[in-house]
């Protein structure tokens, strides 16, 4: 009787044990998937937070924040102040190809002397007051600057660096202020003879 009833209760306590053990199982397996929920939840919001805003990390190594991608367009207005200053780099950038174009054969002070005639000419009350208008004026039906005329310009890809520092040499200080003409072999039956100069006779 006594061993039925010690084998009783050994029963009775594997099977409670096995109930508590089953219970902390489940406890477990439920504090798990609420933590891999929690995680989840987590990361779709930082990775929506990373979408949102584009992290890059700075030459410097500090962090920077871009701020997401729209489809505006900022539009930024050129002021009277910076169209002027583009066409003057324009006017400067023909007025070097002019040179190369009719001068380019020539040493640093021919180049000079024929970047002289085109800015005089702007300074003269007798000539237009731009560079552009000067070397592509015309006179009946001939240009002023042949080059200009017949397609000599247009075939310069790239003036040469002596070009470029002979009209940066002029623009800074004039070799000769005075000179307004050039012509190759001959003086212009319309100016005053001054100077010859390499192949070209210039003018006042």
């Amino acid at each position: 009787m006594k061993k039925n009833k010690w084998f009783f209760w050994y029963v009775v306590d594997c099977i409670t044990l096995l109930l508590l053990a089953l219970m902390i199982a489940i406890l477990s397996v439920f504090n798990l998937k609420t933590s891999y929920e929690r995680m989840e939840i987590e990361h779709i919001k930082i990775a929506g937070e990373i979408r949102a805003a584009s992290i890059s990390v700075s030459s410097v190594g500090e962090l920077s924040v871009q701020p997401k991608e729209t489809n505006e367009y900022v539009v930024h207005e050129l002021t009277e102040e910076d169209i002027a200053e583009i066409e003057y780099c324009d006017s400067l950038e023909l007025l070097a190809i002019c040179v190369e174009a009719e001068a380019g054969n020539q040493d640093l002070m021919g180049k000079q002397l024929v970047a002289d005639v085109i800015l005089n000419r702007v300074d003269s009350p007798d000539f237009p007051n731009d560079i552009v208008s000067v070397i592509t004026q015309k006179t009946g039906d001939v240009y002023q600057f042949s080059s200009y005329g017949d397609g000599h310009m247009a075939a310069v890809w790239e003036p040469s660096e002596e070009t470029y520092e002979a009209v940066r040499i002029e623009l800074g200080y004039r070799s000769n202020p005075r000179v307004l003409y050039f012509t190759e072999g001959r003086y212009n039956p319309y100016c005053e003879p001054g100077f010859i100069h390499g192949a070209h006779y210039f003018g006042y």
